[in-house]
């Protein structure tokens, strides 16, 4: 199947690497302390403090996914905008998305780049401008979709709830 197959929902893949993206992306923001402690320590030349292992293991697994994620929308394809809405809502959508996939990766590697590679600045990048942007992309995302559920009532947050058969 190519990208150019009009689908009407997404596979099951695409659902359960959409939610455990969201489930890994959570975790990442609510327990990044060990990580943060572990860094800090690491730069001031400290000994051993926090646990960065979880934030590295959860961070690896969202640069997998992600990749997977693009490979099967590149050879799957994903469902079209739903018809009727203005053109103008199909085209935040995609710069939505496509910023929120550049995160998913820009994220990862920036924190490999600050943890494997020593640098400071990339740790700066990972917890400033960086995690600033994915957390107000996906307020824009999770926002859009409650506005097409349940104000314009297209059905398109089902698509994401409920696999195509």
């Amino acid at each position: 199947m190519s990208s150019t197959t009009v689908t009407t929902g997404y596979s099951r893949a695409q659902v359960i690497i959409h939610w455990s993206v969201v489930a890994l992306i959570l975790f990442q923001f609510f327990f990044h302390d060990g990580m943060e402690t572990a860094f800090d320590a690491r730069m001031d030349g400290e000994g051993p403090a926090g646990n960065p292992l979880p934030h590295i293991i959860a961070g690896s697994l969202v640069l997998i996914l992600a990749a997977l994620r693009v490979i099967i929308r590149l050879t799957r394809g994903s469902p079209p905008h739903p018809m009727g809405q203005p053109a103008i809502f199909g085209v935040l959508a995609n710069v939505t998305h496509g910023l929120i996939y550049l995160l998913l990766f820009a994220m990862p590697l920036s924190g490999a780049v600050a943890w494997f590679g020593g640098i400071e600045r990339a740790g700066d990048m990972h917890g400033g401008p960086l995690r600033f942007a994915l957390v107000a992309l996906v307020i824009v995302h999770v926002s859009g979709a409650l506005v097409q559920q349940f104000v314009l009532r297209s059905g398109v947050l089902m698509r994401m709830l409920k696999p195509e058969s």
